[in-house]
């Protein structure tokens, strides 16, 4: 049944799904997207999107993935640049430099390059530690 776009009732969610790269394609060039990426297939070249790009385990990337968050299943030879975390899964292999706030390396995924974090070293989400000291009994701000 055909139901046009105009009757659909769901509001389009920004992290829902919007272009995947199928496994028996290729892509050569610069993309650029505002919603989540999956390439399941080649591409040489630039990604950029404001949402997750997403590498599966088929997937194969040369050049520069650039995303919110990176999840890599596949392989990618070139760079990764994130706002927030980077995944490296099991099975996957990353040769390049790669930046982002965060960054998880599960156990039997290849990194083999550098990586950067911001220069606090702390994401936003992450509390700052404080040391706090008490005051010596008896004195007050008012006799200091």
């Amino acid at each position: 049944m055909f139901i046009p776009k105009s009757s659909d009732s769901r509001m389009r969610d920004s992290s829902e799904l919007g272009t995947i790269i199928g496994q028996d394609a290729t892509i050569e060039g610069k993309l650029s997207a505002k919603h989540a990426v999956r390439i399941d297939g080649r591409l040489t070249g630039e990604l950029s999107s404001t949402n997750t790009v997403t590498v599966g385990s088929n997937g194969k990337v040369e050049g520069t993935l650039t995303g919110e968050n990176i999840i890599l299943g596949g392989q990618v030879d070139g760079n990764l640049k994130s706002t927030g975390l980077i995944t490296l899964e099991s099975g996957s292999r990353f040769v390049g430099d790669l930046e982002a706030s965060r960054l998880v390396i599960v156990d039997g995924a290849q990194f083999n390059g550098r990586s950067t974090m911001p220069p606090s070293g702390l994401s936003a989400s992450q509390p700052k530690k404080v040391r706090l000291e008490p005051e010596p009994l008896g004195k007050t701000a008012e006799n200091s």
